[in-house]
C-alpha cells in the first residue's frame, strides 16, 4: 500500500492480520446499512456513488449513514448525517463499539469462530462511558447510540471510510476501531 493509506494498513493488520480491506463493490448490492465517515463519495469517488445509487435504487430501503463534520453532497443525500467534531472519529467509532457490548448487540457465534482474545476487548468496552464519547463528538447521545443500534441490527452492514478519518492525529486507531465495529457485528 501506499503512504497515504498507512494508517488503514495498520488497522487491518491490527484487526485482520493481513492489509485486505473486508469489502468489495459487490458487497454493496446485499447491504441493508451503509456507514460512510470521511469521505464526500459522491464528489471524491464517483464510480463507487454510481454504484451506491445502484445499490440504493435496486433496495430503496438501503439506509445510508455518513459520519463527517462536513455537509457534503454525500450528507444530503443520507438519510443520517452525524455532523460530528472535526477529528473526533475516534471517539464516535468507540462508543459504537461500547455500546454493542453494553447492550449485548455482539455477534458472539461470529466472535467464537473468527476472533481471537476477544474477551480483553470487550471487558475493556463494558466500561467505557459512551456519554462522555458523545460529548466529545459534540453529538447528542441520542443519535450515537441510534447509529449504534442501527449498524448492530442491520442484517448486513458495509463500512467506507476514506483518507478524512485516514489522516490524522489518531487515524490507526481509527481504522482499528472501525474493523473492531464491524467485527463485533459481524459484519465483514
Amino acid at each position: 500500500s501506499r503512504l497515504c493509506m498507512s494508517s488503514a494498513v495498520a488497522g487491518y493488520k491490527a484487526t485482520l492480520g493481513a492489509d485486505a480491506p473486508p469489502c468489495c463493490y459487490e458487497d454493496l448490492a446485499q447491504a441493508s446499512t451503509l456507514f460512510i465517515a470521511g469521505s464526500n463519495t459522491a464528489f471524491a469517488h464517483p464510480v463507487l456513488f454510481r454504484r451506491i445509487e445502484d445499490a440504493r435504487r435496486a433496495n430503496p430501503a438501503l439506509r445510508i449513514v455518513v459520519v463527517d463534520p462536513r455537509r457534503t453532497e454525500t450528507a444530503a443525500r443520507a438519510d443520517v448525517h452525524v455532523a460530528l467534531r472535526p477529528g473526533s472519529d475516534v471517539y464516535f467509532l468507540l462508543g459504537m463499539a461500547a455500546r454493542f457490548v453494553q447492550s449485548d448487540a455482539i455477534d458472539h457465534a461470529f466472535l467464537r469462530r473468527h476472533a481471537v482474545e476477544a474477551e480483553a476487548l470487550l471487558s475493556q468496552l463494558q466500561a467505557v462511558d459512551v456519554a462522555q464519547l458523545a460529548a466529545r463528538c459534540e453529538i447528542p447521545l441520542e443519535q450515537l447510540l441510534c447509529v449504534a443500534d442501527a449498524f448492530a441490527r442491520a442484517p448486513s452492514a458495509c463500512m467506507y471510510m476514506d483518507l478524512g478519518v485516514e489522516q490524522g492525529l489518531f487515524s490507526t486507531l481509527t481504522a482499528y476501531l472501525a474493523r473492531v465495529v464491524q467485527v463485533l457485528t459481524g459484519n465483514l
